[in-house]
C-alpha cells in the first residue's frame, strides 16, 4: 500500500488542506489538496512530543472512526467500513495492528489517547502471494533480485510457511520526524520473527510515491517485482512495486535465542535456589551497610 503522506507548505488561504504523496500527481507534478479529516491536527497543534512518551500497542475497535479518517488523508483508495471491521472482528486472528498513541488531557482533565501513527497487517500464506502476483517462471528472477539462498527458495513451495503483508502504514505528517514509522516497522519485524513459520514481510507501494520507497529501502526492504496496472484510482491504472524483507533461518534463530536467553535469565532470577538466596542476602547486606554509614555520617 502507499505509505503515509508528506506535508508540503500549506495554502495561506485554507489551513485545513494538506498534500499527500500517495495521491497521483497531475501532469505538472502537482498533487490534489486533501482535507484534514482527523481532528488530531487541531488537538495537537503546537504540541511538542517526547518520543519516549509515545505508547505502542494494538489498535481497538473503539478507534475505528479515527482510523477511517486517517486513511482518507493518507491514501487515495476508498476503504469500506467493513474493511476495517473485519480486521478487528476476525475469528482466525490472521490480522494484527499496531498503534502509536500519545496521551493528552481533555477539557474535563481526563486522559485522551491520540493516534500519531498506525500499521495494519495480515499473515498470508507464501504460496498465495507468489501464485497470485507472479508466474512460476518469474519466481527465479524475484529470488535473484533479493538474494534468495537455496534455503529461502525452498520456502516458496511449502504451504506451511507464510509472510506478513503490510496492508497500510502511516504517520501524522506533523510528527514524522519522531521516527514513529521506523518504530512501527521494527515492531512488525519483531512480530514476524517471533512466528516460527513466518519467512518475511512484503508490501506494495505505488510507483510514484518516492518518499515511501526511500523509507522502505532505508529499512532494508528490497524491490522484488513490479505489478502492472495494480492500482485503479479514479478510473486510471497505476503500477506498483513490491518490496520484500526476507528472513534467513540464521536471522530467526539468532533473534529467538537472544530473546529466549533474556527470558530464561528473568525466570531463573525468580527461582529460589541456594545460590540465589546467597547472592540476595549478600546484596541486601551491602546495601544495609551503605545505608548505616550514610546515617552515621549525617
Amino acid at each position: 500500500m502507499p505509505k503515509n503522506n508528506k506535508r508540503y507548505k500549506k495554502s495561506d488561504k485554507n489551513e485545513n488542506f494538506i498534500y499527500s504523496e500517495a495521491f497521483p500527481p497531475d501532469k505538472n507534478g502537482r498533487r490534489k489538496k486533501i482535507t484534514q479529516y482527523s481532528l488530531s491536527h487541531d488537538i495537537l497543534s503546537d504540541t511538542k512530543i517526547n518520543p519516549e512518551d509515545i505508547i505502542y500497542k494494538p489498535l481497538t475497535l473503539a478507534d475505528i472512526e479515527e482510523i477511517e479518517n486517517l486513511h482518507k488523508e493518507w491514501f487515495p483508495i476508498e476503504y469500506d467500513h467493513r474493511y476495517f471491521q473485519k480486521i478487528f472482528i476476525n475469528k482466525h486472528n490472521s490480522y494484527f495492528t499496531i498503534g502509536a498513541y500519545y496521551k493528552i488531557k481533555n477539557d474535563k482533565n481526563e486522559d485522551k489517547e491520540i493516534i500519531l501513527g498506525l500499521a495494519m497487517c495480515q499473515f498470508r500464506p507464501v504460496s498465495e502471494y507468489f501464485i497470485k502476483h507472479t508466474s512460476p517462471e518469474s519466481i527465479e528472477e524475484i529470488c535473484k533480485n533479493i538474494d534468495f539462498n537455496e534455503e529461502v527458495l525452498s520456502y516458496l513451495n511449502c504451504e506451511d510457511y507464510h509472510c506478513v503483508y503490510i496492508m497500510t502504514i502511516g504517520v501524522l505528517d506533523e510528527f514524522r520526524r519522531l521516527h514513529i514509522g521506523s518504530k512501527l516497522i521494527n515492531l512488525i519485524i519483531e512480530k514476524a520473527l517471533w512466528d516460527t513459520l513466518c519467512i518475511g514481510i512484503y508490501l506494495d507501494v505505488i510507483y510514484y510515491n518516492e518518499s515511501a520507497i526511500k523509507f522502505y529501502e532505508k529499512n532494508n526492504f528490497r524491490r522484488a517485482t513490479k505489478l502492472n496496472n495494480f492500482y485503479d484510482l479514479n478510473g486510471e491504472k497505476y503500477d506498483a512495486n513490491v518490496y520484500l524483507k526476507i528472513f534467513t533461518r540464521k536471522e530467526k534463530d539468532y533473534f529467538r535465542s537472544k530473546h529466549y536467553s533474556l527470558f530464561w535469565k528473568l525466570i531463573s532470577a525468580c527461582f529460589i535456589t541456594p545460590m540465589n538466596i546467597f547472592f540476595k542476602i549478600l546484596i541486601f547486606f551491602l546495601f544495609f551497610q551503605c545505608f548505616r554509614k550514610k546515617i552515621k555520617a549525617e
